[in-house]
């Protein structure tokens, strides 16, 4: 029977591409700070957990999976509302740093422990840890 890191990994990996794909929709925002009528995109996290939690419920390893991609086409896109400036730019730049700093730094975290569960792989495949 494979131990809980063989399941994570797959999920860590997924975890991570939607990090790069929220990166690349926030630095979106912050290029288009001064376009007049922007409206802010950012994607939904719920919808990629649900979708990672979809793929946790699989009861036999014979089932089919989702079948995700991991790409930005497959998380849900939300749209801010028109901004309140008069240029009608719905971008608050201190907001979408904030938000790109978390991000990055999930991001890390993430990358973290999967490094950690690899070391773990190769140790109990090798029986070293260098």
């Amino acid at each position: 029977m494979p131990g809980p890191e063989i399941g994570a990994m797959p999920l860590l990996e997924d975890a991570m591409r939607f990090r790069l794909a929220r990166q690349a929709a926030l630095a979106g925002n912050v290029a288009n700070v001064d376009t007049p009528g922007y409206r802010r995109v950012d994607l939904e996290f719920e919808s990629a957990l649900a979708d990672a939690s979809a793929r946790l419920d699989r009861t036999d390893p014979r089932h089919l999976g989702t079948g995700g991609s991991g790409s930005s086409a497959d998380y849900r896109i939300v749209r801010g509302p028109r901004g309140t400036r008069p240029d009608g730019n719905g971008v608050e730049l201190d907001s979408e740093l904030i938000a790109l700093n978390r991000n990055s730094g999930a991001f890390q975290d993430q990358a973290a422990v999967l490094s950690r569960l690899l070391v773990l792989r190769r140790i109990a495949v090798t029986g070293e840890a260098r």
